[in-house]
């Protein structure tokens, strides 16, 4: 058995364990304790731990910082000392409540810190039970930026709701389907319906009881969706009683977080007046034109006609089919031989229709690839084909509330006449290498020095096609047949092209060739001659025409030759006179006849009678 000494040694070793160990969980609580209040102190709002008296028991340094009380301040506080009169009870309930259920409690209320300055803060607590003490423990959070966020806003939604309230423009959202579900009182009263909810109760699905056209209704859908944005887009609606009305619509698509469509909000003004002025106007400018295609259907005594020039009777009767042509819609035909004039006529018939204000786009089809004519015409989409890195749109794209001058119609090929016959019946065309159908307004005037009806029995027209273009055939004649026109042409090139340079006269053995050629090129061929001797002051018929002498003048014209030693002026009214003669005694000296015949009127042609000092012999 140990002695006395020894075990107190013992006893002294278990001892000094003891105390290592109460040293260490000492140490380590006070890490805890210093850990605790780390945490507590990076709170972002104030902490705090009230007895069941409302006595402050524990406290974070945001607790001093945020209202100016120091430490040996804070405890001296009862709980409801924070507060205003108008909070207290409201924050006395509160706790009263928590203490009693153990629910956790949420409020906001002002603070009052040590300037005596009131913050809004948001409470929060719950009750915490220790060794049979009750406490609260809980957190405040200054409420200060989150108040003026909040009231900022409130006074936007305020001053949206303004003008949204009293907007003269119809303010809307509807859903992909159509379904209103958003409306202004500017909305519900342009379309005639006493308030917004009548109107987004009656007009349950906006696409079909409200758009006039189903096609404006799909057209305005997917331009929204496929632009993004939509502004100007002109549509038609039915108002409550039934009548029409115009609307611009600016409108954009709102999509959900997957990118699908959900929403459609928009702005409508009602444009029925400016439509119906802008019709007004449109019928106005139609009536306008008619009225001076009527008076000039009247003139007779025409020299020129737009960029035509010629006065002879075949031309006065191109000039009458122009007139009647451009007074309608109808598709033309003109025929004739190379360089006749052909796109003249067709371009004067487009200046004097209602189409006036839009494109002339003249197309010559002989000179276009038939591997590139559906492309051509009707456009492409991109990656229809090797090097197509992008849309392009097409002639018909091109010409849409305009004219389409087809020249050299018998090039097309038998696909493309099937295509375009389908546009011309309103079925519409579709781009190469597309799949949407798309629509044009446009008027065809054609062209060709061909017997097209030839052509539809070798199976090279189709008749369908054929018809469908031949609604008014104009007849343009060969320079041959209308000689007296010659001299005219000839005053109007040189006037027109030889202004720049001095040039010497044409005489009369020149003008006896121009007179007598047979001039297979045309007007064309004529030009040609007259710029050549501008330019080179060289006459040389022979090699223009490509033929002999012989090939080409004529010894026993109507008119006769033209001395040599005469002026141009001299020239032409000799020219002028034997015309006159001939045609006299052609028609036995018959006048009314006569003037009629040469596309003269009675006055001007009685004119030229005494002019010339022609009498009718005895």
């Amino acid at each position: 058995m140990p002695d006395t000494k020894t075990r107190l040694h013992i006893r002294l070793k278990e001892l000094q364990k003891e105390v290592d160990q109460n040293k260490q969980s000492f140490e380590a609580l006070q890490q805890e304790q210093l850990f605790s209040e780390k945490v507590l102190d990076s709170l972002p709002g104030i902490f705090y731990l009230y007895d069941e008296n409302g006595n402050l028991i524990r406290w974070n340094k945001n607790h001093e910082t945020l209202t100016g009380f120091t430490a040996e301040e804070l405890p001296k506080r009862k709980m409801l000392d924070w507060f205003s009169k108008k909070d207290k009870e409201k924050i006395a309930s509160e706790v009263k409540e928590l203490f009693e259920t153990g629910n956790r409690r949420e409020v906001e209320a002002g603070l009052i810190v040590k300037n005596g300055r009131e913050i809004p803060y948001y409470f929060t607590g719950v009750r915490m039970v220790v060794e049979d003490k009750v406490y609260l423990i809980g957190m405040g959070v200054d409420l200060t930026e989150i108040k003026k966020i909040e009231d900022a806003l409130r006074k936007s939604e305020e001053e949206y709701r303004t003008i949204y309230e009293n907007a003269v423009e119809g303010i809307f959202q509807t859903t992909p389907g159509g379904q209103v579900v958003s409306a202004n009182p500017a909305m519900a009263r342009l379309l005639g319906y006493d308030s917004p909810e009548e109107l987004i109760e009656e007009i349950k699905d906006l696409k079909n009881q409200l758009y006039v056209s189903f096609e404006d209704r799909d057209d305005f859908i997917n331009e929204v969706i496929s632009k993004k944005t939509v502004s100007g887009f002109e549509v038609q609606f039915y108002r409550k009683d039934g009548t029409t009305m115009w609307a611009s619509i600016h409108a954009r698509p709102v999509f959900d977080e997957k990118g699908k469509l959900k929403l459609i909000e928009g702005l409508l003004a009602d444009i029925t007046e400016q439509k119906r002025a802008t019709e007004e106007l449109r019928q106005r400018e139609a009536y306008l034109r008619k009225e001076n295609i009527r008076l000039r259907h009247n003139i007779k005594d025409r020299y020129r006609f737009g960029n035509i020039i010629g006065k002879s009777a075949a031309m006065q009767e191109v000039y009458e089919l122009i007139l009647k042509a451009a007074a309608t819609d109808a598709n033309v035909i003109i025929y004739g031989e190379s360089g006749t004039g052909k796109e003249l006529v067709a371009g004067a018939i487009h200046e004097m229709s209602d189409r006036s204000n839009q494109r002339f786009v003249p197309v010559h089809c002989g000179a276009i690839a038939e591997n590139l004519l559906e492309s051509e015409f009707f456009g492409y989409t991109k990656g229809a084909f090797t090097g197509a890195d992008k849309d392009k749109s097409g002639y018909l794209d091109h010409a849409d509330r305009g004219t389409l001058f087809l020249d050299e119609l018998g090039e097309i090929s038998l696909t493309v006449q099937v295509k375009l016959l389908r546009m011309l019946e309103g079925k519409g065309f579709i781009p190469v290498g597309g799949n949407e159908t798309k629509h044009t307004d446009i008027r065809i005037v054609a062209a060709t020095n061909r017997n097209l009806m030839k052509d539809v029995e070798k199976g090279l027209i189709r008749e369908d096609f054929f018809y469908r273009i031949h609604i008014i055939p104009i007849h343009l004649p060969p320079l041959r047949e209308r000689r007296e026109d010659i001299p005219l042409l000839i005053e109007h090139f040189i006037r027109t092209h030889g202004q720049e340079k001095a040039i010497p006269p044409l005489t009369g053995k020149m003008l006896d060739a121009l007179l007598n050629h047979r001039w297979p090129g045309n007007v064309r061929e004529l030009q040609n001659v007259l710029y050549q001797y501008i330019a080179l002051n060289k006459f040389d018929l022979v090699a223009s025409a490509g033929q002999t002498d012989s090939d080409h003048l004529e010894t026993n014209s109507p008119v006769g030759g033209i001395s040599s030693s005469q002026s141009f002026q001299l020239a032409m009214a000799n020219f002028e006179k034997k015309l006159i003669t001939t045609a006299l005694d052609k028609n036995r000296w018959h006048r009314e006849k006569t003037a009629e015949g040469l596309g003269l009127p009675s006055r001007t042609f009685y004119r030229k009678l005494k002019k010339f000092g022609l009498i009718r012999p005895k």
